[in-house]
């Protein structure tokens, strides 16, 4: 399976050859997802579900209480308390969104709340908790749901994920963590951060795509998540 990932401003090019296309939930229209399914792909929709972005729609729905510390390198973004009733709300009417624009799945980022410094107390069963939460909803709304990063958690969410969504396996020597999903014949959508996207230096490419042997759907992105890309 092959798969592009946008997530910086609204996707334009819907015409590569792929089978899935990841993209940002609030940047793009129900006429872009529309488009891009009448093409015979899949779209999965982005969101952010541990982390406040104070640039969002609807950052004003979210109260001081519901976040943690600020999140490191990341500007305008703190940690959120995923126990929190307030943010399971927000969260769901996110979902509901992606229902009416006619997501087929959904990528919830930044679940790993209790694996970083987030000021809050979160624990991994608290995100496993969440993670649940997530899952439940967005089932409910006839969408699929994936585990973005997380590998410590896999064993405890492996059932009730659809797919897992992966950054830097390579870079961090992680890759082995995937394999749960590979196994259950559940979608892997990969990706590495190699310099000179998209013409990344060949001995680069090579190893930054080894992953594919084991039924990864690997890509190279650059870090911002904009158009360019190089598909394995």
């Amino acid at each position: 399976m092959t798969w592009q990932i946008q997530l910086l401003g609204k996707v334009t090019d819907i015409s590569l050859p792929v089978n899935v296309y990841d993209i940002d939930l609030i940047e793009n229209d129900a006429s872009t997802i529309a488009s891009i399914k009448a093409s015979g792909k899949k779209v999965i929709c982005y969101f952010s579900a541990g982390s406040y972005e104070n640039w969002r729609p609807d950052q004003a729905q979210f109260t001081e209480a519901d976040k943690g510390k600020a999140m490191e390198g990341w500007a305008g973004e703190w940690w959120l308390n995923t126990n929190s009733a307030n943010v399971r709300k927000i969260m769901t009417a996110r979902l509901d969104l992606a229902q009416t624009k006619g997501c087929d799945a959904v990528d919830p980022d930044n679940v790993d709340v209790y694996a970083n410094d987030n000021g809050i107390s979160i624990s991994k069963a608290n995100s496993v908790d969440y993670l649940k939460f997530l899952s439940t909803e967005a089932h409910a709304r006839g969408m699929s749901v994936g585990l973005k990063n997380g590998g410590d958690m896999i064993a405890d969410v492996l059932d009730v994920m659809d797919f897992q969504v992966n950054e830097q396996c390579v870079e961090f020597g992680e890759c082995d963590k995937l394999m749960p999903f590979i196994n259950s014949n559940k979608p892997v959508f990969h990706i590495e951060y190699p310099n000179g996207v998209p013409t990344v230096a060949a001995d680069q490419k090579q190893k930054s795509c080894t992953p594919k042997a084991n039924g990864f759907s690997s890509l190279l992105k650059n870090l911002n998540l904009d158009a360019p890309v190089e598909i394995c």
